[in-house]
């Protein structure tokens, strides 16, 4: 477990080592020790009625809750009043002496400390508390004077036990701590930090065990709140968000719980695809800090769902401006894509889905990103681009399936029609450009053949594979005949082989218009060798297939031959 880790867990849930008389606090000495700390200040803040040694500890935590809020002056005031409530309550000086503690006055904190014992020498609750107040400023020593003090008192006092876990966490003895913590239990049964301290332990080391801890505190008090706080961090870390989601709402409308806890339930809503709620949930947020980040992130995302499309790309859009670069991630290019793809903004679609890749190449592998993207690049008859996008996804993809090779194969023929359209071939003026266009278009040709050549290698038996390599070779016979060029008719023994697969598998005529198509390029090429027999011969096997081809008849009348 990572040294930081370890520190944070010390600090969660500190405990209520004071919580003696409890009573009407109870409610709000849990919400201290969950650290929900807002939340416990304005419940000890609208305390009423109280007796006079509930006064006293219920300033006592406002103490610590100021304390913990890093408001020295208010703590100190909080500490006074205590004493002032009930001079015989010792944990106002405690808290006292922790001030005194902190300003280096070693001397005034050790003379507190000795009042607040002198007013419960027979409780074990005081010493141990000073011990805390020792372990949560790194002085060991005097902590574990104190504890031995503490256990003179009663040594099966479970605090004890609960604050030697937390010295020895800060010291990185996981194993020990937790040991701690399980004697803590066995001599209190109902000693709910104890759990609460073992599960944060193992909640990062394993979950399982840590769902048990708190499985064990629910049935000693199922309204237990910073029980459901965990259970919830558990499951939405695993990605069970629905479990989470439930154990969130147990505290979520508590008052005064941070703002961040607030953005994990808007967050777990959207996992649990409960937009609308979701967006309720962001808006109330943002009311409260306008510039959240997070919030600005998944209004974005819940925009995208609930098919908010404009909105959502403006939002994208604003959001990535703000975002600082290194902390942007692959799911926001993700999402930008897909909200460009829906506003019909095909290259920047394409760019935030590179840009997704770059962020996270693992991921986008996983995803089939590049395939996606020839697949849209295609689509927008961004050929060349589909190509480029098709290469990349061979490079990265150890087993593409069959059907890949077919697709990149009609993006390589569709590239390379570009080349053969009388208006881009009429752009070229010199010969160093024809030179280039030449080598542009064959290599297309070529990249083609190969994929084509591939399909037909792992699946012999379709006849997709010989359809259009021959339709593919058949580029550079149009190509030689627009430059007025002999035509060699490159594409014929591929046609042939074509035609053969091809009837040999056409169930209720089903490749018939293959057929014919392959049989017109047999015709052409026929024709432009001036070779009428067997122009003649394969117009009528169109003919055979479809009595009524316009181009086969019109051919055979111009050539006078009766049909």
């Amino acid at each position: 477990m990572k040294k930081n880790k370890l520190l944070i867990f010390t600090g969660l849930f500190s405990l209520a080592i004071a919580n003696v008389f409890a009573g009407n606090n109870e409610k709000g000495i849990e919400y201290f020790d969950a650290e929900l700390y807002d939340a416990a200040k304005i419940f000890f803040l609208q305390q009423t009625n109280l007796s006079v040694t509930e006064q006293a500890e219920s300033y006592y935590y406002l103490g610590q809750v100021y304390h913990r809020l890093n408001k020295s002056d208010s703590a100190s005031y909080y500490y006074r009043k205590a004493i002032e409530a009930s001079p015989d309550y010792p944990f106002g000086y405690v808290g006292e002496g922790k001030m005194m503690l902190l300003q280096g006055n070693k001397k005034a904190a050790e003379d507190l400390f000795k009042k607040a014992n002198n007013y419960a020498k027979k409780n074990p609750a005081v010493q141990t508390t000073i011990a805390e107040v020792y372990v949560n400023i790194g002085d060991y020593i005097n902590a574990i004077i104190a504890l031995d003090k503490a256990k003179k008192v009663n040594s099966k006092y479970s605090g004890i036990y609960v604050v030697e876990g937390d010295m020895l966490m800060k010291q990185g003895k996981v194993g020990e701590a937790c040991n701690r913590y399980d004697n803590a239990i066995l001599f209190n049964k109902s000693d709910k930090i104890a759990y609460l301290k073992s599960a944060n332990v193992y909640k990062e080391i394993n979950t399982n065990i840590a769902l048990d801890y708190l499985d064990r505190l629910i049935k000693i008090d199922p309204n237990y709140i910073p029980a459901y706080a965990v259970i919830g961090d558990i499951h939405r870390e695993e990605g069970r968000y629905q479990k989470a989601l439930e154990a969130y709402e147990k505290f979520i409308a508590i008052q005064g719980v941070p703002l961040k806890q607030h953005e994990r339930y808007a967050q777990l809503l959207y996992f649990t695809d409960q937009y609308e709620q979701a967006l309720d949930k962001i808006k109330s947020v943002m009311l409260k800090d306008p510039d959240n980040l997070v919030m600005k992130r998944l209004q974005a995302y819940n925009s995208l769902r609930l098919e908010n499309f404009a909105l959502g790309l403006e939002q994208m859009n604003r959001f990535l401006e703000i975002m600082p670069v290194e902390d942007q991630i692959y799911h926001d290019y993700i999402t930008l894509g897909q909200l460009a793809l829906e506003e019909k903004q095909i290259l920047l679609a394409l760019e935030a889905f590179q840009k997704a890749i770059d962020k996270d190449p693992e991921r986008s592998v996983k995803d089939n990103l590049y395939k996606r993207m020839a697949s849209i690049a295609s689509n927008a008859k961004l050929f060349p681009e589909s190509v480029a996008y098709h290469e990349k996804y061979f490079e990265v993809e150890p087993s593409p399936e069959s059907s890949d090779f077919y697709y990149y194969g009609l993006a390589c023929y569709s590239a390379a029609g570009f080349y053969v359209d009388a208006d881009n071939m009429a752009l070229v003026k010199t010969p160093e450009e024809d030179a280039a266009f030449e080598a542009a278009f064959k290599e297309y040709i070529n990249k083609g053949e190969k994929a084509f050549s591939e399909l037909i290698t792992r699946r012999p038996d379709s006849y997709l594979g010989y359809l259009w390599r021959a339709n593919n070779t058949s580029l550079l016979d149009k190509y030689d005949g627009d430059k007025g060029r002999k035509v060699v008719g490159y594409a014929k023994p591929l046609y042939e082989e074509a035609i053969g697969i091809m009837m040999e598998n056409n169930p209720d005529g089903a490749r018939n218009k293959n057929i014919i198509d392959s049989y017109k390029y047999i015709v052409s090429y026929y024709g432009a060798i001036e070779d009428y027999p067997n122009v003649i011969e394969f117009c009528k096997k169109i003919l055979q297939i479809d009595p009524n081809d316009e181009m086969a008849r019109k051919t055979l009348t111009l050539l006078k031959v009766k049909f």
